[in-house]
């Protein structure tokens, strides 16, 4: 009987291994996402490759994917492997309030398998993986192959002392220790505009302290950083690289100097025996690996453009045909939001073209003057897709191919694209419930806002 193993593949994807079943989890490993707004640091690996040792593994194959995002189950992957594949696939997520990845795989008629919150699912006798919700479309997992436990977290999930305590609570029958934690490190979302420096120096200075908050927690024999190892690679959003960590930086960070002989970074096709290996024996595979990591980090890529330019009229279009979308998948309500103040016009000003425009789900598309003042400032190509692709604010956000022109900019831009995200996650009049209790937990929420502000 061979040992259960881990090979870290590239940015959130590994694999684990057990005599009975393998298990891949948030495959993306090669090609950009998020409309070219990402690309890998390390770009030595492959779907092609990949998907070749799942052939000759002789295994049933599950593929968990923590959230419906490209980084962690781009589409490419999908339709390589939707060609090449030879055996038998399932493809795991969290059952909850985003339907979006469980309907992209039944189009592209992948078998799946929902995993409710906090029940374990057998995949094979010696590998079993429990899944838990973590906000309204993220999700964490913890992993039990042979004796060993794994703990994956990615970059997001348990960013507070509060939700930590809570999970370590629920994780206590279930796995009274933690072998491996998989977290990440490096802050991969918007962090401010180019000349906001400091904002980056606290997101990245967040990263490590949730790091350590999440190592204090739950107390692993081994702490692998992942969900890190991308770059923001186009033109219109290449400032975000500048003071986001290297791996070098965690290293050498004071406040992670207690956790540095826990930490062990991994390569591509780096592999750990899960019976065998330790911190100790895993100290030279390390040191090889952070080279690595910052050969590849200290590269200058030249950044990739960004999309074509589009005119007002393709954008006045754009809009008309999304604020339909909107407006009938959730029954007129973004008008009546509008109305009552909930929702309010969003302004954006249009860098390439020099142009502010105003969008209003109650008045359509109109322009303002030029240097009038606007919420957020985009390309007219980046603006063109936040209005067409269903995905388009969850991807301008996450790519960061914006900038906030006053400080209640972005709060703005994500109320006014509300409608579009719930369409997206399938809660819209598909799901009539669904949408309800979303919309009072909002309202709920603003409301409990606006209290607090105002017993200041």
């Amino acid at each position: 009987m061979s040992n259960p193993t881990l090979t870290f593949l590239n940015h959130a994807c590994f694999m684990v291994r057990t005599d009975s079943a393998l298990l891949l989890a948030d495959p993306w490993l090669d090609g950009t996402v998020l409309n070219d707004a990402w690309s890998l640091v390390d770009r030595t690996t492959s779907s092609a490759a990949v998907i070749a040792a799942l052939n000759g593994c002789g295994l049933p194959v599950f593929i968990w994917c923590s959230r419906a995002a490209p980084d962690r189950l781009s589409l490419p992957f999908l339709q390589r492997f939707q060609a090449e594949f030879r055996g038998i696939a399932t493809f795991l997520h969290r059952q909850g309030r985003d339907w979006r990845l469980a309907d992209e795989l039944r189009r592209q008629r992948f078998a799946l398998a929902p995993c409710k919150d906090g029940q374990p699912v057998a995949l094979g006798k010696d590998l079993r993986l429990t899944a838990f919700a973590n906000g309204e479309a993220d999700s964490w997992c913890l992993i039990q192959a042979g004796r060993r436990s794994i703990l994956h977290l990615g970059e997001r999930a348990l960013g507070t002392r509060a939700a930590c305590r809570g999970a370590a609570e629920r994780l206590r029958r279930r796995a009274p220790r933690i072998d491996v934690l998989l977290t990440g490190f490096a802050n991969m979302a918007w962090s401010g505009n180019p000349d906001g420096d400091a904002q980056r120096e606290e997101a990245a200075g967040q990263g490590m302290a949730r790091l350590a908050m999440q190592a204090d927690a739950f107390r692993p024999r081994l702490l692998v950083p992942v969900a890190s190892f991308a770059r923001f690679a186009r033109a219109d959003n290449a400032w975000l690289n500048h003071g986001r960590r290297s791996p070098a930086g965690l290293l050498d960070a004071p406040r992670l100097e207690t956790l540095r002989p826990l930490i062990r970074f991994m390569a591509p096709y780096d592999r750990i025996d899960l019976e065998q290996d330790s911190p100790a024996s895993l100290a030279a595979q390390s040191e090889a690996a952070v080279a690595r990591w910052m050969a590849c980090w200290r590269e200058s890529p030249p950044p990739l453009p960004r999309p074509p330019e589009a005119s007002v009229t393709e954008l006045r279009g754009a809009f008309q045909k999304y604020r339909d979308r909107a407006c009938a998948g959730l029954y007129g309500l973004p008008r009546l939001l509008e109305a009552v103040g909930a929702l309010r016009p969003l302004a954006i000003h249009l860098a390439d073209l020099r142009q502010t425009v105003e969008l209003s789900y109650r008045h359509g598309f109109r322009l303002l003057a030029r240097d009038g003042p606007a919420d957020v400032a985009l390309c007219s190509g980046t603006a063109l897709w936040l209005l067409k692709a269903g995905d388009g604010y969850d991807t301008v956000y996450a790519g960061g191919c914006f900038w906030t022109l006053r400080p209640g900019g972005l709060p703005a831009f994500a109320r006014f694209f509300l409608p579009q995200r719930m369409t997206g996650r399938g809660l819209d009049r598909r799901r009539p419930l669904a949408m309800a209790r979303l919309m009072l937990r909002t309202v709920f929420a603003r409301m409990a806002r606006q209290a607090r502000v105002t017993l200041r």
